[in-house]
């Protein structure tokens, strides 16, 4: 998590924590990654616990960014985020 917080201070990086609080979105049991290809299409790397996958489909990496943004928008703030993140440190510091 000291990590996170490292990294969450690059001007390329926005660290955002959705809470468990926030709830099941669509996007609960993957990860999914977007790349600009330099002639403008975008794909989408998504990935579970069994296997990952390029997704060059439009329609289909659409979905995927408004299942994205729709977590983003649950997501507390970057700055909420960091102190979510430190609180988390500080309590497990405290812990026997």
């Amino acid at each position: 998590m000291e990590y996170l917080l490292e990294v969450g201070e690059r001007d390329d990086v926005t660290l955002q924590v959705a809470p468990f609080s926030a709830g099941l979105h669509g996007l609960t049991n993957a990860d999914v990654m977007f790349l600009r290809l330099p002639d403008g299409r975008t794909v989408a790397y998504a990935e579970n616990g069994y296997r990952g996958e390029l997704i060059k489909d439009s329609v289909t990496v659409e979905r995927l960014q408004r299942a994205y943004d729709s977590v983003r928008d649950l997501a507390l703030s970057p700055a909420e985020s960091r102190r979510f993140i430190l609180r988390i440190l500080e309590e497990v510091r405290a812990s026997p």
